[in-house]
């Protein structure tokens, strides 16, 4: 049977080698920093930094402080704020907007002028209880203009030294590739009454914590869908007075509410108390590493990084996660927090950075959150300004929409925070994820900002894959310095895929992708072994074929959503990945360890590799089971077949 297995894994044809990534891709990228340049046209963090959010759209500055620009998603999981699960993988758990059946959203946090901060969904009728729940929508849009000459009437309070027509010397750069709009917040204009909410992100509302009414801020996100919209949470000023923020003084005379995992009084109804998030607290907090994802969550960070590489932050004794204490008196809540979650954060990438890892790591931080008790409009509206905002539920800060960046009209550049420059950030072309690349596999590079990959689109017709296509070349310079020409499958101005040179030395690399004479450059993490399955779709459908043995008959079959029978006798899986080559590979299906038949080079394509596995017949009528291969120790990405 194994012979009959091995001619087929020489002939079948790979699913989705050349598959655009679901969504055009990732979004571009930066790193957070202290504020520069002429501080008028101020960069959004949503478009500079989001390369380096975790799969719960969290990261960290050098100071370590773990915090969220725009929508929680985890903790809104942990919430039930109207998320399902789509996959769950070495990177961590994606989720999406329910559809429908959506309840008010719980109350996510408190900004520092002690309002709440409530999640997307609310009322349609701010004053009724009873009506529909629906998104709740921002009231913000992109301005309608090719040059930056203007601001939006919205940001004059706040960028008070300045008229609304700008003179030459203050004009940001002109709308191109470079600098599309939605770089900075001023490319957005308030439209009052477009949207639910005013220009801080929040309206007076009624709520089921608040049956009375209350202002409160919401995270936004688009209507048809769970993109988040500017201003995402906070803009740049409070609505209110902003009279908290952490604090090391707690008044004398304040009451205990919750400590050392329990409540110290019997539960309250106040929902400044009894919103807090404390099932955690318990819990040890767990980040997953950059350098092998698929070594799972750890209490401690990072892990396995190379030696030599600088890294800021960590965690080198486990903390614990979520909020610690709740002190109150008649004006404040105090709330002790490590600024840690209990959902697990991580891994964080960065294009630029040694082997592709960002290298700002989120650590304990032993705050005190003061939230007033008695919030109240500001006559005159302030700044909020770089770092805390406000507090989630479970004590990690929020910030607003700024990354620390601006344009610096003399200089013709942006100035501060992360840095933006043309680059490619390189994934598995099997699992489409972010982490380390084994020699001689197949990797997917996106191009990222307004660089250019290819003079034009192609795919190969033959093998061994060509060294250039569509006027692209890929070269991969390897921790020894050796610059190693790669085998290019697939080109075009913002995708190309490759094959990582076979010879290539394991540590930290460079990959530098030439057209039109440009070079983008990215950086990755060369491993021996580090395998990837390819998935049919998002939610991790395998794309494999089977094999059904019925006698002297074979019949093979695309695998789909539909049930794989197990009446007619054998049936064998047949999987693709890529970083797998000769290490041993073991499995299992449905938690069962399976027969692997055959493990190895798909043998037509060079990078792609194959194993088949005997489906365990004791399966039969188990529906969806996960299927996890492990090559050399590590795990790929889970993915599923249906069973009947």
């Amino acid at each position: 049977m194994g012979t009959a297995l091995r001619i087929l894994a020489l002939t079948l044809m790979p699913v989705a080698i050349w598959a655009q990534p679901p969504g055009g891709g990732p979004g571009p990228g930066g790193g957070p920093g202290g504020g520069s340049g002429d501080g008028i046209w101020t960069r959004n963090a949503a478009f500079g930094e989001v390369e380096t959010f975790d799969q719960c759209n969290g990261h960290q500055p050098q100071t370590g402080q773990y915090h969220h620009h725009l929508n929680p998603v985890c903790l809104r999981a942990q919430l039930n704020d109207n998320v399902t699960v789509v996959s769950t993988g070495r990177l961590g758990t994606v989720y999406a907007e329910k559809t429908s059946g959506w309840t008010h959203s719980p109350t996510l946090g408190w900004s520092f002028d002690g309002y709440p901060v409530y999640g997307p969904y609310g009322y349609s009728d701010p004053t009724n209880p009873n009506s529909a729940i629906k998104r709740v929508q921002s009231s913000f849009q992109l301005r309608s203009i090719t040059q930056r000459h203007t601001l939006p009437t919205w940001v004059l309070p706040y960028l008070s030294n300045y008229s609304q027509n700008l003179t030459v010397t203050q004009y940001g750069p002109d709308v191109s590739a470079q600098y599309p709009l939605g770089r900075y917040v001023e490319d957005y204009d308030y439209i009052a009454g477009s949207g639910d909410l005013d220009q801080y992100n929040g309206r007076f509302t009624v709520t089921p914590d608040y049956p009375s009414g209350t202002y409160a801020y919401f995270v936004t996100l688009s209507a048809t869908g769970g993109t988040p919209t500017f201003p995402y949470i906070f803009n740049v000023q409070y609505y209110g007075t902003a009279s908290g923020g952490s604090t090391q003084t707690v008044a004398t005379d304040a009451v205990e509410y919750f400590n050392n995992g329990a409540l110290q009084q019997p539960a309250s109804t106040d929902p400044e108390l009894a919103n807090w998030y404390t099932k955690g607290s318990q819990q040890k907090a767990q980040a997953i590493s950059g350098w092998d994802p698929s070594a799972g969550a750890s209490t401690t960070w990072p892990t396995n990084a190379p030696s030599g590489v600088t890294i800021s932050g960590g965690n080198s004794t486990p903390s614990p996660a979520d909020v610690q204490q709740v002190r109150y008196d008649a004006g404040a809540v105090y709330v002790n927090s490590n600024n840690l979650p209990s959902y697990t954060i991580g891994p964080w990438f960065e294009a630029t950075m040694t082997g592709g890892v960002f290298m700002n790591w989120a650590e304990s931080q032993s705050t005190v959150w003061k939230l007033s008790r008695a919030p109240s409009a500001a006559a005159t509206k302030v700044a909020s300004g770089m770092g805390p905002v406000g507090t989630w539920v479970n004590g990690v800060a929020i910030f607003n929409t700024l990354d620390g960046g601006s344009y610096s009209n003399s200089a013709g550049e942006d100035e501060g925070g992360g840095g933006i420059t043309p680059r490619a950030t390189h994934f598995s072309a099997a699992s489409q994820e972010r982490g380390p690349i084994a020699p001689g596999s197949l990797v997917t590079a996106y191009a990222e900002f307004d660089a250019s990959l290819a003079t034009s689109t192609a795919s190969a017709s033959v093998t061994p894959w060509p060294q250039t296509l569509g006027g692209a070349t890929v070269t991969v310079t390897d921790s020894t310095g050796a610059q190693l020409p790669a085998g290019i499958l697939y080109a075009s101005a913002t995708q190309v895929n490759y094959q990582v040179p076979g010879n290539a030395a394991t540590g930290p690399g460079k990959v530098t992708i030439t057209s039109a004479g440009t070079a983008v450059t990215g950086t990755i993490n060369i491993v021996a072994t580090y395998p990837g399955v390819f998935k049919s779709t998002a939610d991790g459908l395998a794309a494999a074929q089977t094999l059904t043995v019925n006698g002297a008959t074979q019949t093979t079959a695309a695998v789909t959503a539909a049930p794989v029978s197990l009446a007619s006798g054998p049936v064998y899986l047949m999987l693709y990945g890529t970083g797998i080559g000769a290490a041993a590979v073991t499995a299992t299906i449905g938690g069962i360890n399976a027969t692997v038949a055959y493990s190895g080079a798909q043998g037509m394509y060079p990078g792609l590799d194959q194993v088949n596995l005997l489906i365990p017949p004791s399966l039969a009528g188990k529906g969806k089971v996960s299927v996890v291969i492990t090559a050399a120790g590590r795990p790929a990405n889970p993915v599923y077949i249906n069973l009947q």
